[in-house]
């Protein structure tokens, strides 16, 4: 490919006629540009952003959900050297809270935003009484569509490779939002990376329904596209939630050769599948799918994999990656066209500064962890423990990047830069992982680790366990290590999706804490019901923010609520037995309340963990001082028989 210095030299004034972009909005609604349409376009509304007085330097918040109107304002801002920022737009709360937080660190900065959108802020301000912040934002925004851009064509500039081109809001940004900034040179060169590693030519085709305000939607899947010459079709990222079957009907029909999805999209898309596989799917034309965003199931990419083969899809077509926004995009890949590569590991083992150890993938309670591939050219790749010490092959740490890809820090917040990226210019990804014969393995988030009893849980796997109750499923799901207002440590808390009565909840309770404990040995201290999970626009769970949540105590009444029906439900056995027997079943219940208890209750056969089983001999310890001794619960295990020895004794 040609080398790019800048990203205006992707879209020159020769650039090809006879590439297009199909912006897609429905089945039967499509819409297509040329490369050369799309520059004199954005010229165009280059022209309008002039006259309005923006200027290089100036910053210019995109709040667009048309993709197309988004793609030529955003083209606009990198031929006038404005600073875009992307934001995806959206009509919950949280989305206008970012918004309104992004508006005021940029301090000045103009929003594109169209019509109908405007009017659901309004709302928003005015319910939430936001008046006075609603009112600047309206001082300082643009309607797109109402631009002229058909008056005099802007006057294009050209930056230098250092200059910022935009900034990526992290999807996840909550309270202080982390703004990413993108220098020319960054993305020139992780374009360039990403293209020799996915063997980009000017024959492929690709299809993308991740949205243009994320990282992987934008670079991954346009400006990366147009550098390499590359046609391709946006699909809007709404049209795929309510059709996912519409996306490979529509990489069929356009033969295309390159996909992407997280891992949530092909389980969503196998979902509609079961109840109506599609007729006539002809996926022979597809060498790659890429896979990245959030944490890979080897499991999901098999089932995918194996339910999309009668229809042509190739065996070792799924590609897996890794990336993150403070790196531009891109930092790993699996290589094409070889069969996907693990290593199944003991969660519970997995230690920093200790060596991985392979397991057997039947034996006992192992999760497999995918090899997402070397660095990409350029990208330096280092595994250290907490002190910074270079650790060696297959020994979990920190996983630090460095390269010409890397941003410089975070807009208007050198702190949080200073502590991202060290003075050797080494990025803290935040990721643990290690290297397993030359590839990376991604373990999980450092931050999301749930540490229990001093030993590490990895969310994703105790999620993978939740998912097979009955009624919960994957996605909708996320586990996190909560304090509460009482606790000194930390506790293991599950969030799950339901919008039924709380008493309807209660099976979903039961079983959960069963299966946790029957095949991890945790105790699960808290299930939550929660209208929904949320998640950045890539689909990454955000345990973190559910975490803080309920250490805020927002989830205080349904807890509080569930712990009642429980004890209801156990209390209604406790009727029965001498007083002594009552008794024992009354303190047993402050700790095993996912159960009812009776007499004939063995304490050794309902899956309790050491630790349990040591509170409640400290309780009755308590209640009956120097009466019993541990050792007897093994000797009485069922409350019967515990009573029984308890009367005797005193007698």
């Amino acid at each position: 490919m040609p080398s790019f210095e800048t990203l205006n030299a992707i879209l020159p004034a020769n650039v090809r006629g006879d590439r297009q972009i199909t912006f897609i909005e429905g089945e039967n609604e499509q819409r297509t540009m040329s490369f050369r349409r799309l520059r004199q376009r954005a010229t165009g509304a280059l022209g309008a952003l002039q006259r309005r007085g923006m200027k290089p330097g100036d910053t210019l918040i995109l709040f667009i959900a048309d993709n197309e109107r988004f793609v030529e304002t955003f083209w606009a801002c990198m031929l006038g050297g404005i600073v875009a920022v992307p934001l995806a737009p959206g009509a919950a709360d949280e989305h206008w809270r970012k918004l309104l937080r992004v508006f005021a660190q940029l301090e000045g900065s103009l929003v594109c935003i169209d019509s109908p959108t405007l009017a659901r802020f309004d709302t928003f301000v005015t319910t939430h009484r936001l008046a006075a912040e609603g009112e600047r934002l309206h001082s300082r925004t643009l309607i797109v569509g109402s631009l002229d851009i058909t008056g005099e064509p802007g006057v294009p500039v050209q930056p230098a490779a250092s200059d910022l081109a935009f900034i990526q809001y992290s999807s996840g940004s909550t309270g202080d939002p982390k703004g990413v900034m993108l220098t020319h040179r960054n993305l020139t060169t992780n374009i360039a990376s990403i293209i020799e590693g996915a063997g980009y030519t000017d024959r492929d085709s690709v299809i993308s329904w991740m949205p243009l305000s994320h990282d992987m939607g934008l670079i991954g899947f346009h400006l990366t596209l147009l550098a390499a010459g590359v046609s391709h079709a946006i699909m809007r990222t709404e049209l795929f939630a309510r059709r996912p079957l519409l996306w490979l009907d529509l990489a069929s029909q356009r033969r295309c050769t390159v996909l992407c999805s997280p891992n949530f999209g092909f389980q969503h898309y196998l979902r509609q599948y079961a109840h109506r596989p599609p007729e006539g799917l002809d996926l022979s034309s597809i060498r790659l799918i890429f896979n990245g965003a959030e944490p890979i199931s080897a499991e999901v990419c098999r089932r995918f994999m194996r339910t999309m083969a009668p229809h042509g899809l190739k065996a070792n077509s799924m590609f897996a990656v890794y990336g993150l926004a403070e790196a531009t995009l891109a930092v790993a890949f699996a290589p094409r066209g070889l069969p996907m590569e693990t290593v199944v590991v003991d969660p519970t083992r997995l230690r920093i500064g200790e060596t991985v150890r392979q397991e057997a993938l039947q034996g006992g309670r192992v999760t497999e962890l995918l090899k997402v591939g070397p660095p990409l050219p350029g990208i330096g790749l280092r595994i250290v423990d907490e002190h910074g010490t270079t650790l060696g092959d297959r020994v979990l740490g920190l996983v630090l990047m460095r390269g010409d890809n890397v941003t410089t820090g975070y807009y208007q917040d050198p702190v949080r830069s200073a502590e991202l990226i060290g003075a050797d210019g080494w990025l803290s990804t935040g990721d643990l992982g290690f290297i397993w014969d030359g590839q990376l393995v991604i373990a999980g988030r450092a931050k999301d680790l749930v540490i229990i009893n001093g030993q590490n849980h990895y969310p994703h796997d105790l999620e993978r366990i939740a998912g097979e109750v009955a009624d919960i499923e994957a996605n909708r799901v996320a586990a996190a290590g909560v304090r509460g207002p009482v606790a000194n440590t930390e506790e293991l808390a599950f969030f799950v999706v339901h919008r039924g009565d709380i008493a309807d909840f209660l099976p979903k309770v039961i079983e959960l804490r069963r299966k946790i404990l029957q095949q991890t040995g945790l105790e699960v201290a808290h299930v939550v019901p929660v209208r929904q999970i949320p998640k950045t626009s890539s689909g990454k769970l955000q345990r973190y923010a559910l975490a803080e949540a309920f250490e805020l105590g927002e989830f205080d009444a349904a807890r509080a609520e569930i712990e009642r029906l429980l004890a209801q439900r156990n209390v209604a056995e406790t009727r029965t037995g001498t007083p002594t027997a009552q008794r024992l079943q009354q303190i047993c219940a402050g700790f095993i309340i996912d159960r009812p208890l009776t007499p004939q209750t063995n304490l050794l056969e309902i899956d309790l963990n050491s630790l349990t089983l040591a509170r409640i001999h400290e309780a009755i310890e308590r209640e009956f001082p120097q009466r019993v001794q541990v050792t007897d619960l093994f000797d009485y295990p069922t409350l019967e028989q515990l009573a029984e020895f308890l009367d005797t004794t005193a007698a």
